[in-house]
């Protein structure tokens, strides 16, 4: 039986299958992050509701270790006591800011703040995105270094970025801020927690895309239904279901938005270590209650997910 993708370890959250143009693109399980696939290249539409995420529902048993006040800010220079200065993460070619793949770059920099403390993109997927310049070439590691640039109040701030630093990269806030939602607020069931926050991110405008809104997508139905608002769920439902195109094999974003929001119901039961019997005889029926909001053929959508596993 095909193990869902948000019950693999974080490794898995975003499951990214695209690059950008030209540059090779980090190992997919590097590049997840909270129900379902994230932005990877310019053509990705970040708030298709099929470009969500399931990484941090996979990981609840404890915190990841990440970074909260003790982040270093864009000018925020820290050398060691009488030894020439380094300069931040992100200063220099040679001192890059290290991330996991290129969402993972673009959450970086989307997160980046300024000398002053403040933070021109506050966590917009696409505003990260569309900040980069190109690319400066090797380092001494033999990474390939992206430039981007930010515009703080002390004018622009070019940030140098590795994003094949998988092995050294350290959760930025908004990844902190999600999995911190994901883990001790819908996985243990205050859902209440959980909407209003989703609500509150998803009322910041149309056109904004963050992780927070990425995991929400796919979640909010359960977290919804938990607290009685079966109505709430349905119009959740029917709005972003109603975002994807008709799902045919070559075009199924609706089938792949319909899998995580059953996915998210799955993940709640396994922590709430309900019976694996019982998680099926409901997955079953809230599929087919969903499938009618959705307008999804079931058995079209059953043959899909057969052939496509992952």
């Amino acid at each position: 039986m095909r193990r869902p993708p948000l019950l693999l370890a974080l490794a898995c959250l975003l499951a990214c299958k695209t690059s950008t143009s030209g540059r090779a693109k980090a190992p997919a399980a590097t590049e997840s992050g909270a129900f379902g696939t994230p932005i990877a290249g310019a053509d990705a539409s970040p708030l298709d509701p099929a470009t969500t995420s399931s990484g941090a529902f996979a990981n609840p048993g404890g915190p990841r270790p990440g970074r909260t006040d003790e982040r270093e800010r864009i000018g925020d220079a820290r050398a060691p006591e009488n030894a020439a200065p380094l300069g931040p993460p992100g200063s220099s070619k040679d001192r890059p800011l290290l991330a996991c793949g290129t969402t993972g770059s673009y959450v970086a920099v989307a997160d980046a703040e300024c000398e002053d403390g403040t933070r021109p993109f506050d966590g917009d997927i696409p505003s990260g995105m569309k900040a980069r310049r190109g690319n400066v070439g090797a380092n001494k590691d033999g990474h390939v270094i992206d430039l981007y640039e930010v515009p703080c109040p002390e004018g622009p701030q070019k940030i140098f970025v590795d994003m094949y630093a998988c092995d050294r990269a350290q959760p930025s806030r908004s990844e902190f801020e999600r999995d911190t939602y994901v883990r001790d607020a819908f996985l243990v069931g205050d859902h209440a927690r959980f909407s209003e926050r989703c609500l509150a991110e998803q009322a910041r405008g149309p056109d904004r895309v963050s992780l927070m809104l990425q995991s929400c997508l796919p979640a909010m139905p359960t977290a919804l239904r938990e607290q009685g608002k079966v109505a709430e769920a349905h119009g959740w439902l029917a709005r972003y279901c109603g975002g994807t195109p008709p799902p045919t094999a070559d075009q199924p974003k609706r089938w792949v938005y319909f899998r995580n929001v059953l996915e998210a119901l799955d993940a709640l039961r396994e922590q709430q270590n309900r019976a694996a019997s019982d998680r099926a005889y409901e997955r079953k029926t809230v599929a087919a209650e969903y499938a009618k909001v959705c307008n999804v053929d079931l058995k079209a959508y059953e043959r899909w997910l057969k052939d496509n596993p992952e």
